[in-house]
């Protein structure tokens, strides 16, 4: 594999898992979360895409050939995770991992944040954590 395949491999990884926008040759667009790309084809699979510019319904799960494949946009990240790794510091002290490569954050090896503020978890940790994640994604819209 050469240098140019490895570093491209390696920015389409930062992309898994997070809002991204497709443009095709044939001038359709859709927005949805990358959950696989190959960087030698661009053959793309969507989760819970939505075709821009049209009123269909969500696909559960897209597979665009590479072929048609024009651009693969990164939307910007929705939550400041640095930001929320502080101040979840504050509450759960030496108990939160901001992993920096994959943009989540982990707190208590039972929650999971994700860049998007997804929060994976059950119980009274989670539903702290959510609360947490809204004020932050509120403050920095502000």
């Amino acid at each position: 594999m050469s240098i140019g395949l490895r570093t491209i491999a390696s920015e389409t990884r930062t992309m898994l898992n997070k809002q991204v926008v497709v443009w095709l040759s044939s001038g359709r667009k859709y927005r949805g979360t990358l959950a696989s790309l190959d960087p030698e084809t661009l053959h793309v699979c969507l989760v819970d895409a939505k075709e821009l510019n049209s009123e269909a319904k969500k696909i559960p799960r897209l597979v665009i050939n590479g072929s048609t494949v024009a651009e693969v946009a990164a939307e910007e990240s929705g939550v400041p995770m640095q930001a929320l790794a502080d101040q979840l510091n504050r509450v759960y002290p030496n108990n939160v991992r901001l992993i920096e490569d994959t943009e989540t954050i982990i707190i208590a090896d039972r929650v999971k944040i994700t860049s998007d503020g997804r929060v994976e978890g059950v119980g009274p940790i989670a539903d702290r954590v959510r609360q947490i994640v809204d004020r932050v994604q509120k403050d920095s819209k502000q």
